[in-house]
């Protein structure tokens, strides 16, 4: 289990904290994400997800993403450094973004290709056409609202009885909090699920000095990243395959990745 952690840890290239964090309480906010993550293949994945709230602020990201955050700083005196890490193999990255909300602007902090970025928007960036159409959910009375938003048309159901104006992704400038969330073209759907007290880290290496760019960039940058091989990738980050990989997967490693992600937002 923990060699698997750390290759998925020295896939993501996320490099351990030099400096000492601190958990921190948060009112957590579970929803199951069902997605398909791929435009060439009709494959659905469902995945928890946690929306994480403190003070005036807030996270979004998967659990998986939550837990290599946490795990980095729990055990980084026993982990030696990233870049000397042989890696012989290289489990699927799944989602790489984490959302966060800071105030009234909204981060959206992600992996492409060997490094991470951050893209900043204003947290009124998205505009709504809310309807007087009320319904039911798990006993809660919501109201629809629907808009365009990163080339796809979204339908949300938010509530006034958790008194809070957040949601999941970037869907948190609506009056209440958001319950369910669904892509028109069905590739992805976000259902709350549940609400509970926890403990996690907040601040970590990575996020603080990732590099803000435009989105109009990041387009470009993937672009960039599916032009390289995961092989190219791995050694930007310092980091080697081990001597002994087979040859056909020193073959997969090698082709160029090319980029089938259906992306959330279609930049």
């Amino acid at each position: 289990m923990l060699k698997n952690v750390l290759c998925l840890v020295t896939a993501l290239g996320i490099v351990v904290a030099s400096y000492a964090q601190e958990f921190k309480d948060v009112m957590r906010y579970e929803y199951k994400m069902t997605y398909k993550p791929q435009i060439e293949k009709d494959i659905i994945i469902e995945d928890t997800t946690f929306l994480d709230v403190w003070d005036n602020n807030s996270r979004f990201a998967t659990e998986e993403r939550v837990k290599v955050i946490e795990f980095l700083i729990i055990d980084k005196k026993n982990i030696s450094p990233l870049e000397n890490r042989i890696v012989s193999d290289l489990p699927p990255l799944g989602q790489n973004w984490v959302i966060q909300k800071e105030r009234q602007n909204v981060f959206s902090f992600s992996l492409v290709g060997a490094f991470f970025f951050k893209t900043e928007e204003s947290l009124n960036s998205i505009t709504w056409d809310i309807s007087s159409e009320l319904s039911d959910y798990e006993g809660m009375k919501v109201q629809k609202a629907t808009a365009d938003f990163g080339g796809r048309l979204w339908t949300v159901w938010f509530t006034k009885e958790i008194p809070l104006m957040e949601g999941p992704y970037k869907f948190k400038n609506l009056p209440g909090f958001v319950v369910k969330a669904a892509s028109a073209d069905g590739d992805y759907l976000f259902e709350f699920t549940k609400s509970e007290k926890a403990q996690t880290i907040i601040e970590y290496e990575n996020y603080e000095t990732a590099n803000v760019i435009k989105k109009s960039e990041l387009k470009k940058l993937r672009e960039v990243a599916a032009n390289k091989s995961m092989e190219q990738i791995l050694g930007e980050r310092g980091i080697r395959l081990m001597s002994e990989v087979s040859s056909e997967y020193k073959q997969k490693i090698s082709k160029k990745q090319g980029d089938s992600n259906n992306y959330i937002e279609k930049l």
